[in-house]
């Protein structure tokens, strides 16, 4: 070993704690890195095989003359097309009245596009018309087995099937109803599969879907071609793969997740490299006379880089081997984590040698970047100059002056005071450790309460009414007035509301339109500053998302189109901010003559408070003529397991931001002591008290340390926010949402941070050996 290699493992373990803490650092951005990135590839892998192993459908095209739209599709590029029948239809399961789906399926033979998996039982039979395929999420709910029983609402009363098997659908990875509908009272929907056949028969339709499935990995613009060749041939509206309710949701979780795993361990990796070059830097200033000898000696400047790169080489290489074995580990619990909560049906779990390699990469590229400045500057050094070892003293400025003349506050504070911008450098790097501790604390805890508080907001001002009531069209009156009599209920109202498509200049969307009265008091509509709106006795109303998605403005007309053919002519009058769906909005009597009863009729209810309303489910669906019910607070079991892995890594965030915090200011505030050894020491030889060293060093350090949180909780917000609007788009509106207690609190807690970094300070004043500094000063 190299006498320079060998001072540099001397060097480092002089500064083990801080050296420690650096790689601790680096370490947990490499880990956080290679195992977030992983399992988003292993879980984009696990998805990707499930849509192939199920042809799941590149595009779906509603309405129109299905021939026509098969033969489009097949002059196109199609490599598979199916025609079938869905239609929306209560369903009875053991006693509970919910919204169905029916979904047509050839029998015996399996469908080319949109395949189902059978997880239990058999596939349908033609032996068995009334043999039916549950979806899994709904089977898991209501406990169903084969062999069980449930009705089907048809133009006819209520039919019953038989659970024939369960099964896994790419289309329900996650049980969204629609786009405008992620998220759901489990209780209140489920999807069922049956013969094509039987399917026309109970919701009295022909097909009304053609399933479009394209060469594998089709370009953007293949699909787009295709899509346009559908709208051609008459499709009121035509879904790409990227745009299907239950793939747009598992997606937009998923693009989340990845922008977080490369903007977390970003933020570890800065303050990590911040950290070594504090380290270093305080290193060459306390070492310049042996630099100074060295080079006075013969030693070359490249070797001086070299010697100091080379320690920042190897905390890097330390802590990024430490990080890249942990990752790895990580990846597959978190992948497996992930599609377990989620019931993905397919886990992939791959290692990925590229990303260990760029995480180690990383690792050393932020060693030598908190290496680089300290070694060019030991390199720069005079050699006469370092040797003299002589301490520059400058004449007092206008703050030192100003502060000695405060003679009622103690020494130990106006010492304090003058040392804060005696050493700007110094003072500087202590703030940055409390700014970058309160970005990483900020940019979890923001996102965290900003989602807590749109849930709150849809759920407690847009989203109003305690439960949506389906009921026989014929019975709808007989209903409502039984639901006003009912103890528990305070208000009913009648809603009008179905699904259309959306057209402006050349573009469409597709979406769910609702009518409410005008002083309804079952859904509330805001603008982004959460002043309320009223409902138009004209127009519509629009969630804000639909501005991009259509290109329109207030006051311009758009098209609505449903699956039957009716359309209408109506204008903008607004937009509406909703942090769940992208819906419209207008008066009950428009409404009506757009979106007409056709199965069933929909009453929406608020109850008295402390109504238990696992008795009013029961109660309410024993009433003659209601077919389904929805309970609008199940909705957060639903949304606790969509959100279950995102929770998780948050609280994993803040934990590791309070670790980092502590770490980053830990290192700054140690350097510091070691870089004020002799001034320190001088202190301790003229008589001034330990105590008073140490609650002058002690003070300096929060003070800098406070001077730094107002910049910290800035950039934290400001982090929080571009983090937030990661997740934004026409399924989910996110604005920040931090109180001024969460700020209040995160500053607290890097002051407690800082104080507690202060005890390794004071034990190092306690323990100065002042004759060996004065030996080497005299040296």
């Amino acid at each position: 070993m190299s006498a320079m290699t060998h001072k540099a493992l001397r060097d480092l373990r002089r500064q083990g704690p801080q050296v420690t803490a650096v790689a601790v650092t680096i370490m947990l951005g490499v880990m956080l890195y290679i195992a977030s990135a992983g399992a988003f590839r292993n879980l984009s892998d696990s998805y990707e095989h499930t849509y192939d192993r199920l042809s799941f459908a590149d595009l779906v095209a509603d309405g129109g003359d299905t021939g026509a739209l098969t033969a489009a599709a097949r002059a196109h590029g199609a490599s598979a097309v199916q025609a079938r029948t869905q239609a929306d239809s209560p369903l009875l399961i053991d006693g509970t009245k919910l919204v169905g789906r029916l979904v047509g399926l050839p029998a015996p033979a399996r469908p080319t596009v949109d395949n189902v998996d059978v997880v239990r039982g058999d596939y349908l039979s033609p032996d068995a018309p009334d043999g039916v395929l549950v979806e899994r999420h709904a089977a898991d709910t209501f406990g169903l087995a084969v062999g069980d029983q449930l009705q089907v609402f048809t133009a006819g009363g209520w039919h019953s099937v038989v659970v024939r098997g369960v099964v896994v659908s790419a289309e329900y990875l996650w049980p969204a109803r629609d786009r405008q509908d992620v998220l759901s009272d489990p209780h209140g929907f489920a999807v069922v599969f049956a013969a094509e056949s039987q399917v026309r028969q109970w919701a009295g339709t022909g097909p009304n879907q053609v399933l479009v499935r394209l060469a594998d990995r089709p370009a953007s613009s293949t699909v787009d071609t295709a899509a346009d060749a559908l709208r051609a041939a008459g499709a009121v509206n035509v879904t790409l793969r990227s745009q299907q309710a239950s793939q747009a949701t598992l997606q937009e979780d998923l693009d989340g997740f990845s922008e977080i795993s490369i903007a977390f361990p970003l933020l570890f990796l800065i303050a990590a490299a911040v950290a070594a070059y504090v380290i270093l830097a305080r290193r060459v200033l306390a070492e310049r006379p042996v630099i100074g000898a060295l080079m006075a000696s013969g030693a070359r400047r490249g070797r001086l880089v070299r010697h100091f790169l080379l320690q920042g080489f190897l905390v890097g290489l330390v802590g990024g081997a430490a990080g890249v074995a942990l990752g790895m580990l990580a990846t597959g619990a978190i992948t497996s984590a992930y599609t377990g909560e989620l019931g993905i049906p397919d886990t992939i779990v791959s290692q990925h040698p590229d990303l260990a390699v760029a995480g180690l990469a990383v690792a050393l590229v932020v060693g030598f970047a908190g290496a680089a400045a300290p070694a060019l500057t030991a390199a720069r050094t005079a050699p006469a100059e370092a040797m003299r070892n002589a301490v520059v003293v400058r004449p007092p400025g206008w703050w030192s002056r100003l502060v000695g003349h405060l003679r009622a506050l103690p020494a130990t504070w106006r010492m304090a005071l003058r040392d804060v911008f005696r050493s700007a450098r110094r003072t500087l790097a202590t703030m940055l450790g409390a700014i970058l501790a309160l970005v990483l604390v900020l940019g979890s805890i923001g996102m965290m309460t900003s989602i807590l508080a749109a849930l709150r907001v849809q759920y407690g001002q847009v989203d109003r009414q305690d439960a949506t009531i389906s009921v026989d069209p014929t019975s709808v009156d007989t209903v409502r007035a039984a639901l006003q009599n009912l103890a528990g209920i305070a208000t009913v109202e009648r809603v009008w509301s179905g699904p259309v498509t959306a057209s402006h200049d050349g573009h469409s969307y597709a979406t769910v339109l609702s009518g409410y009265q005008p002083a309804t008091q079952m859904h509330g509509f805001r603008t982004a500053s959460g002043e309320p709106v009223d409902l138009p006795a004209d127009g519509v109303l629009a969630g804000q998302a639909l501005r991009g998605q259509l290109d329109i403005e207030p006051g311009e007309t758009l098209t609505l189109s449903t699956v039957d053919g009716r359309t209408a002519i109506v204008r903008l009058v607004g937009f509406v901010d909703e942090p769940i769906g992208t819906s419209l909005y207008m008066s009950e009597q428009a409404a009506q003559a757009l979106v007409p009863d056709a199965l069933v009729g929909t009453l929406a209810v608020r109850f008295d408070a402390g109504t238990d309303r696992d008795q009013m489910r029961a109660t309410v669906t024993g009433l003659p003529g209601v077919v389904a019910y929805a309970d609008t607070a199940a909705v957060a079991s639903s949304l606790d397991q969509f959100l279950g892995l995102f929770w998780a890594f948050i609280a994993i965030m803040v934990a590791l931001g309070a670790i980092l915090a502590f770490a980053i200011i830990y290192v700054m505030m140690t350097v510091n002591t070691v870089e004020r050894t002799n001034e320190l020491a001088t202190l301790r030889a003229a008589g001034v008290p330990v105590r008073r060293v140490a609650g002058t060093l002690v003070t300096e350090n929060l003070i800098a340390t406070v001077l730094g949180i107002p910049i910290g909780l800035v950039l934290g917000v400001l982090v929080a926010r571009g983090l937030l609007d990661t997740f934004s788009n026409d399924l989910f509106q996110f604005h920040l949402d931090l109180s001024w207690w969460a700020l209040l609190l995160a500053a607290f807690g890097v002051l407690l941070a800082a104080l507690a970094s202060q005890a390794p300070a004071a034990r190092a004043v306690r323990r100065l050996d002042i004759a060996r500094v004065v030996r080497e000063r005299a040296a």
